[in-house]
């Protein structure tokens, strides 16, 4: 059975740390997407772990789906640089990557 979760921009760290990464690395099986709110437009959210479901809850929605789940890989990827979280891949997740490649 899979959970969501609805949380603010400011707790989108912690709970990446929680659903989407594993010893210090991020599962690269984690889903972006967005989600649809009522009146129009859509909130980033990310599927983790054990199909966990995370909603960003934001100021206002944004326009497209697209412009939703890129603001929420612009803090990601910000938070990676401040080296609060890697989005590098699992090391489990390549090795196995390469072995069904080879």
């Amino acid at each position: 059975m899979s959970l969501t979760h609805v949380i603010s921009l400011r707790f989108v760290i912690q709970h990446w740390r929680l659903f989407a990464m594993r010893d210090g690395y991020t599962l690269h099986s984690t889903v972006i997407s967005a989600e649809p709110v009522l009146g129009g437009g859509y909130l980033p959210a990310f599927v983790g772990k054990e199909g966990t479901r995370i909603i960003v809850r934001m100021n206002g929605a944004l326009p497209t789906e697209i412009a939703a789940r890129i603001a929420l890989r612009n803090v990601l990827w910000r938070a990676h640089v401040e080296g609060r979280i890697s989005l590098d891949p699992h090391p489990d997740e390549t090795n196995t990557d390469q072995e069904q490649a080879a």
